[in-house]
């Protein structure tokens, strides 16, 4: 049985200081790990609602990879569940940030965030000029960098989804982003949480703040996005991904990003998990055991 198929596990839980309130962190693998792997989830994930983190962990705590020394955390975010609807990358964030101090505190070496679909774009977020303050992590894997935009598309149609995001433009200036967008302009069955029109212009728009990864972007238009990572950088887009529109290459998308990036720091190692859905739930065993192994390289060979 795979690790991630599980339905109980150890963990340890640290409590530390947060913007959100009573926050927990939860490390899986060795305690005494030496350097961190920490996992974001995307919209409607909180704590181990993805599985495939379950097999890194485990992977982490293979006697071959011991010289890792690397256990894995997840935690709470302010958006994480059916909170993202009235919640900012920002707010993310400024979570991020207060774990990544908590962990240098309690002696954490090396830090590497791994992002999963708006976990992502929450990592090319972080390494923004918009947060000096942010504590410097090591390195940083991107999976599944979905356009949430591209995938909306899909879902309501070009005409439609321009007039719900002429809606929230509209709301935004009188001055009632913070307001929740009618479930006739956002169907409860699109997210199925109350969502404001501040964050469906995010998610929506072509210069919403969620949208890093447009696969309409022009090289210049998404240039100063990859210019910003500085640390080793992995790249893995889900080769059938069902957020992506069938049309994109997406292994070429990643070569451009690839080549966007500052030299050598975007791994060779980034590619297209073959077969993968989103979540890397399927084809059972074999897209997982793909990730994780390449995981474990790239920590191997560049962190």
């Amino acid at each position: 049985m795979s690790p991630s198929a599980a339905t109980t596990f150890s963990t340890t839980v640290h409590r530390f200081e947060s913007p959100t309130p009573h926050n927990t962190a939860f490390e899986t693998g060795s305690a005494n790990a030496k350097n961190a792997l920490v996992f974001i989830g995307g919209l409607g994930d909180g704590p181990f609602t993805v599985y495939y983190p379950r097999a890194i962990s485990a992977a982490l705590s293979d006697q071959q990879n011991q010289d890792l020394s690397c256990s894995l955390f997840e935690f709470r975010l302010g958006s994480s569940y059916t909170q993202f609807g009235f919640k900012r990358l920002a707010d993310d964030v400024a979570d991020i940030a207060a774990l990544i101090r908590y962990l240098r505190s309690i002696g954490k070496r090396k830090i590497v965030l791994m992002g999963h679909s708006t976990g992502t774009q929450d990592c090319m977020e972080y390494v923004s000029s918009a947060y000096p303050a942010n504590p410097p992590v090591d390195g940083f894997i991107l999976q599944a960098p979905a356009c949430d935009r591209a995938a909306l598309l899909m879902d309501m149609g070009a005409e439609r989804l321009e007039q719900s995001v002429q809606t929230a433009r509209d709301m935004i200036a009188a001055g009632r982003g913070h307001e929740r967008m009618s479930t006739e302009i956002v169907p409860p069955g699109i997210f199925d949480v109350p969502i404001s029109a501040d964050r469906w212009y995010s998610l929506s728009a072509k210069d919403g703040g969620d949208n890093y990864f447009d696969p309409d972007f022009t090289h210049d238009e998404a240039r100063g996005f990859w210019q910003r990572f500085d640390k080793p950088l992995l790249i893995l887009h889900s080769g059938a991904d069902e957020y992506v529109p069938p049309s994109v290459d997406k292994a070429g998308l990643i070569r451009q990003w690839q080549a966007l990036c500052r030299p050598g720091v975007a791994s060779d190692l980034s590619g297209t998990i073959p077969g993968a859905d989103h979540r890397v739930e399927k084809p059972p065993g074999e897209a997982e055991r793909w990730l994780v192994d390449t995981v474990v390289k790239f920590l191997k060979q560049s962190v």
